[in-house]
């Protein structure tokens, strides 16, 4: 069973498929469409193929903070502000006997996580889109920009050479086959890809979390005893130990079936639930025998965490669920992909439009490597946790566990890549235990930190406004020099290098005649601590290194 949204936008009817693209991107999920949408807005046409229609189904996914920041850099905050809706406080949720029940403990990380997840970014940290809303906008975008999508298309065969890759496309339908040269490849077709299996590319460590039933389904639930619906609630009671979830604020919920009466032994793999026994259940979780509810599917999934033993192949490379698989637990799978797409995007455009060097390309894995060990060890505790509660505080669980939250969402660390080290002390990793992931400062390898700007020009609120979704040099209030320097540079690449000075104290860890170089992904690439005897070249030579040149 699916939901169809009938208001749903499809790309046109067939036309000619072209004999060549710059890349092409198997896999018309939220990680392949935002991908594509993000090497579009950088110039580079791409398409997307998909052997079904990826917009119909229910709502499997959320956004995180980090997700709207980027899309909101593509000059889609707007078009989120209009298309999400409020949910929970981020890590934040309830426990109750019922949804419709009294409350018996709200669950939030520690007080000082709970302040910088709303204050770490220029997004309302509340605001959220669910999976199938952010395909929807990025499709718009990338027909918008030039790009192009195609359903019914599978990937079944690829052939690298030196001028590009020979990708045969089949009609799963008709059997129809074609033939399209790409420059490059990007295998975004899920935790089972096509891509990766061609490749020979394999998930050496995968490992088997959990093994669940999850219900999707329409509800109209009335408000709760305390007269509001919580939209994050975990129920555990005699008959069940539940998730009701909300995936639009409105009326489509997901419930995961985690334990109940007469559970089956799922050592060997996990049989299908009854429609009957899941309405039964979820009306159990939920609290109303008698509720009507519309049961769109139900799945019985084995909850994996793991990462292939390869990012990329030559031309061809994997991001998302192709690149590493991991439960929902945590939150972050979806959003870990789409920060793989829009680290690789501004990446191959820049080496697409001869900015940059193809050693550039060679930093894509080892960076993304690193933030996905951070979201895998979320998950991976979030879903140990949630095993052995029991009768413990899960406030327990969500303190031990808001650090990995923070650290896999936002503040990991590029240890290796695109990236210059400072000459001052270096920066923690992400790896780094004794870290204090809530240290935002200035450091090569890190996220920009997000400060409000209190004298805001042409619309730009915060320090992330400055770097934009280009290059952009930022200098302290006596850092003038570096400003020329920047200019002199952008003309020198050929790039898009913006250049800013800020007063004293608006970045943590920028000295007074220092200056940052910010990548397009709002990662910090370099720092100076100081003033240069010669800033123009010292920026040359730091941007060619960086840009593999």
């Amino acid at each position: 069973m699916r939901i169809r949204d009938t208001e749903t936008e499809r790309p046109a009817a067939r036309r000619p498929l072209p004999g060549t693209v710059p890349v092409l991107v198997a896999g018309g999920g939220p990680v392949g469409l935002v991908t594509a949408m993000f090497l579009a807005r950088w110039g580079v046409p791409a398409l997307v193929v998909d052997k079904r229609d990826p917009l119909t189904g229910p709502p499997r996914a959320m956004t995180s903070i980090r997700t709207l920041e980027l899309l909101r850099s593509a000059g889609l905050g707007d078009a989120v502000g209009r298309t999400g809706w409020y949910g929970a406080e981020p890590f934040q949720a309830v426990f109750k006997d019922s949804a419709l029940g009294a409350v018996r403990q709200r669950v939030a990380p520690p007080e000082p996580y709970v302040r910088w997840l709303r204050t770490c970014s220029p997004v309302d940290s509340r605001m959220v889109l669910n999976h199938l809303q952010v395909q929807r906008l990025a499709l718009d975008e990338l027909l918008r920009r030039g790009g192009d999508a195609r359903f019914g298309l599978a990937v079944t065969a690829l052939e690298q050479g030196a001028d590009g890759v020979r990708v045969r496309l089949t009609d799963p339908g008709s059997g129809a086959e074609h033939t399209i040269t790409a420059d490059h490849v990007i295998g975004a077709d899920g935790a089972h890809s096509t891509v990766r299996s061609l490749l020979g590319i394999t998930v050496p460590d995968r490992e088997v979390v959990a093994r669940l039933h999850t219900a999707f389904y329409r509800a109209d639930l009335p408000a709760g005893m305390d007269g509001r619906r919580d939209l994050m609630c975990f129920v555990r009671n005699a008959g069940l130990y539940a998730t009701v979830f909300a995936m639009n604020g409105r009326d489509q919920w997901v419930s995961h079936l985690m334990d109940y009466p007469g559970r089956p032994d799922d050592t060997d793999g996990i049989a299908p639930l009854p429609e009957d026994r899941a309405l039964a259940l979820l009306r159990t979780a939920i609290g109303d025998p008698d509720l009507p509810i519309d049961l769109v599917a139900v799945n019985a999934w084995e909850a994996a965490v793991g990462a292939a033993s390869a990012f990329r192949d030559g031309r061809v490379f994997l991001a998302g669920d192709s690149a590493h698989v991991q439960s929902s637990a945590g939150g972050l799978g979806m959003n870990t992909g789409i920060q793989d797409g829009h680290n690789l995007a501004w990446k191959l455009a820049a080496v697409l439009r001869g900015q940059a060097g193809e050693r550039l390309l060679d930093t894509y894995e080892p960076e993304r490597r690193a933030a996905v060990r951070a979201s895998l060890a979320l998950s991976r505790g979030m879903h140990q946790g949630y095993r052995t509660l029991g009768g413990a505080d899960p406030n327990e669980l969500y303190a031990r566990a808001a650090r990995d939250y923070v650290r896999a969402m936002m503040r990991y660390a590029y240890p290796s890549g695109a990236l210059v080290p400072s000459d001052g002390t270096p920066a923690p990793t992400g790896d780094d235990p004794a870290a204090d992931v809530l240290a935002d400062r200035v450091h090569p390898g890190h996220r920009l930190p997000h400060r409000t700007l209190t004298r805001a020009e042409d619309g730009r609120t915060s320090t992330l406004d400055l770097a934009g979704a280009d290059w952009a040099l930022i200098a302290g209030p006596q850092g003038a020099s570096w400003l020329t320097a920047a200019g002199e540079a952008a003309a020198a690449f050929g790039i898009t290098l913006t250049a800013h000075r800020v007063p004293a104290g608006t970045l943590p860890g920028l000295a007074p005649d220092g200056a940052v170089l910010v990548r397009p992904d709002h990662f910090v690439a370099w720092r100076a601590d100081g003033p240069a005897a010669d800033p123009g070249t010292t920026v040359k030579r730091t941007l060619a290194t960086l840009l593999g040149r």
